[in-house]
């Protein structure tokens, strides 16, 4: 019985290529799983700017409005003092 390289060749070819299949498949689905995840974090870190810019503002607005609110109850103490008085 001859064996040949050829021979060898037959039965080992598709066993490596097989390791070699599943490995290269394998380091593949854990990239394209870390790329999905760097995407999920970077829609959240914008979506955690947008909200941030949107708490910034309201709290500016809310400050204005406590400002306006002060005044308004500061006139309305001279309106009563004018109407005590009179």
């Amino acid at each position: 019985m001859d064996i040949n390289v050829t021979d060898i060749l037959t039965y080992v070819a598709p066993v490596l290529t097989g390791i070699a299949g599943w490995w290269g498949g394998r380091k593949k689905k854990r990239n394209d799983f870390l790329g999905n995840l760097q995407a999920s974090i970077d829609l959240l870190a914008e979506k955690n700017r947008i909200l941030m810019e949107e708490v910034v503002k309201l709290r500016e607005e809310n400050a204005k409005l406590r400002l306006d609110i002060a005044e308004l109850t500061r006139k309305l103490e001279g309106v009563k003092t004018i109407t005590r008085k009179a």
